[in-house]
């Protein structure tokens, strides 16, 4: 490529050195790759169904405020969009309009890859209702009770000792867990019918593998409650000890290699359907995810990073698992919102008709979960853990989540429990709403679930 040396206004030019020739520079190719860094967060977007829901309680503080962002996006200027990449951007504006004009004649804001998930879904009934939860007196929160052993179960010792079903699901299709009350209180959620989104997940797989020997953990953090594997939690959180709501610390090391998965690609579409999926099957749920974190972020402390940007994703928090072989033990994620869901994105190269399954005790369900696909569950109520993988196989997941104490904050009007119980002593209307309040929390939450209207099966 031959670029002509430049006039100045006096008629000379611009160099004295004449055309400036590149003989190996491709314009078309640069042109190219910046158009899709610039998709990113729109494919993200695009795996995400915008849909009606219940608006969330209203705060005496001000919902205008400009929205954070993730402390890895901040450091960079947005790209000037040429007049050349106009005709990517126009494209996404008439899908957009198409999009639009299709929901208002069906009567729903859902997208397309979404309505067929929904639409097509074929249930996993459950017999269990909302009373064979145990949930902290508050309503908060779960309870960390009926213990398992905490190792490893083969699917034999499940089938026959413990009695469990296994549900032999494709990884693509979405599948909601419906309650005996027609609840939905859960979702195999599958995958976007995208051919390229199976190569990111496995683009995400390599990268986890590649970064885990540069995470550094605390000595003894690996062989945890959950099991023997690497791993780093990243976001916003509060409790385990925290004052206040804050960001989750890491050694340098590790943020640095968080950071930057955060900004890929895989990362970044797979946090974005795992949003989708929530909003699409627990609107009214998501929708208090998303005005608890805007009102973190916002109004409480701006200082406060998300993981991602706003509309890719409403979770506070995510956690890596690096592997080699993430098999989680039978636990509960009690620190998590009772009636919250958190999204599980099982990622590596292993068979998962061998291992790999997502066990759900109290339902008595064994999952099979393949590579690539992601599951929301309650994981704050059931008990859950993975059947082992084989020799030489590897397995990474990415969860994300929000905790129960972010909730708990927002709704004192950002002060603690014990703060906002002193400042309600000498006022009795207010204790008797607080009281009140305790007593249906967690009713009114799991309330909050949509209701399957679709036809049965097993």
């Amino acid at each position: 490529m031959s670029f002509p040396p430049g006039k100045l206004r006096s008629g000379n030019d611009y160099t004295a050195h004449g055309a400036i020739i590149l003989d190996d520079f491709d314009m078309l190719q640069h042109l190219q790759t910046a158009q899709s860094r610039n998709s990113d967060v729109d494919k993200a977007n695009d795996d995400e169904p915008v849909i009606p829901f219940t608006p969330p309680p209203q705060r005496d503080f001000d919902v205008h405020h400009q929205r954070s962002q993730p402390a890895h996006l901040s450091r960079f200027e947005p790209p000037r969009r040429s007049s050349r990449l106009a005709a990517p951007q126009d494209s996404r504006v008439t899908r957009a309009a198409r999009r639009a004009s299709e929901q208002a004649v069906l009567g729903t804001r859902l997208k397309s890859v979404v309505r067929k998930h929904v639409t097509n879904a074929a249930p996993v009934h459950i017999t269990t209702t909302p009373d064979d939860y145990p949930v902290t007196s508050t309503g908060w929160g779960g309870i960390r009770e009926k213990p398992v052993q905490p190792r490893t179960y083969s699917l034999e010792e499940l089938q026959q000792e413990f009695g469990m079903k296994i549900v032999d699901w494709d990884g693509r299709s979405s599948r909601p867990l419906v309650d005996r009350e027609s609840r939905i209180i859960g979702v195999l959620g599958g995958r976007p019918n995208d051919a390229g989104y199976l190569d990111l997940t496995r683009e995400a797989a390599r990268q986890l593998e590649a970064q885990r020997e540069n995470i550094k953990m605390h000595p003894g953090k690996a062989e945890g409650r959950r099991g023997t594997f690497t791993s780093a939690s990243y976001g916003i959180s509060f409790g385990g000890g925290q004052q206040i709501p804050g960001n989750l610390k890491q050694s340098p090391a590790t943020t640095h290699v968080i950071n930057m998965l955060f900004l890929m690609q895989c990362f970044i579409r797979i946090a974005g359907f795992g949003n989708g999926l929530f909003k699409a099957w627990n609107p009214e749920v998501h929708a208090f995810y998303e005005f608890t974190l805007d009102a973190l972020t916002n109004q409480y402390n701006p200082n406060l990073r998300r993981n991602f940007q706003q509309k890719v994703s409403a979770f506070a928090a995510a956690t890596l698992n690096f592997g080699p072989s993430t098999v989680t033990l039978p636990h509960i994620d009690c620190l998590n919102l009772a009636w919250g869901w958190c999204a599980i994105t099982a990622l590596g190269l292993f068979d998962p008709d061998l291992g790999g399954h997502l066990v759900l005790w109290d339902l008595k369900l064994i999952i099979r979960f393949p590579p690539g696909s992601t599951i929301l569950i309650p994981s704050a109520i059931l008990r859950h853990s993975n059947i082992g993988i084989q020799l030489g196989e590897t397995r990474y997941s990415f969860t994300q989540f929000t905790a129960a104490g972010l909730f708990r904050w927002v709704d004192n009007g950002f002060k603690s429990d014990l703060t906002a119980v002193a400042e309600t002593q000498a006022d009795p209307e207010a204790q008797a709403a607080r009281a009140r309040a305790r007593q249906t929390r967690w009713s009114d939450g799991i309330e909050s679930f949509k209701r399957w209207k679709g036809p049965r099966a097993a």
